[in-house]
């Protein structure tokens, strides 16, 4: 992350702006090259990439429903804590996310998001996809095994 920040601090220092305000860069995640269940990923082998973009909002108590992602998904949380399920070779997973982490999503893996808290939650979601794959794909009828 270092190396990140220190190209990124080279590269803005010779922007001049207004304020006298100094610019700074704080890392997210740099050159991460798996998911958050330690899965490696690649991105889709097409001659149409697309990237979507979207914040996802979860109230109080509120859930995505069980879903999967076929291509790649960088998320951050902008507020709050989510808590994710996933179903991992028929056993339960779960990870619990906090404001200002940054994390690949999990591909291809059945999942549910829940907000537990009594806060709002809102998550930046990246897709890095293609025309030949769906960014999310529901799965309404899913039974998650115990």
């Amino acid at each position: 992350m270092l190396g990140l920040s220190a190209v990124a601090t080279m590269l803005l220092s010779s922007c001049v702006g207004p304020s006298s305000d100094p610019i700074t860069v704080t890392g997210l995640l740099d050159k991460n090259s798996r998911t958050v269940l330690e899965e490696p990923f690649s991105y889709p082998s097409t001659t149409s990439p697309q990237v979507s973009s979207s914040i996802v909002s979860l109230g109080p108590g509120a859930e995505t429903g069980w879903h999967l992602h076929e291509a790649p998904m960088y998320a951050y949380i902008l507020d709050g804590t989510l808590e994710v399920t996933y179903e991992v070779d028929g056993i339960q997973v779960t990870k619990t996310y906090t404001k200002g982490e940054a994390i690949m999503e999990g591909l291809d893996t059945p999942h549910n998001g829940q907000n537990v808290s009594n806060s709002p939650v809102s998550v930046l979601v990246v897709n890095l996809g293609s025309p030949e794959l769906a960014n999310t794909v529901p799965l309404h009828d899913y039974e998650p095994m115990d």
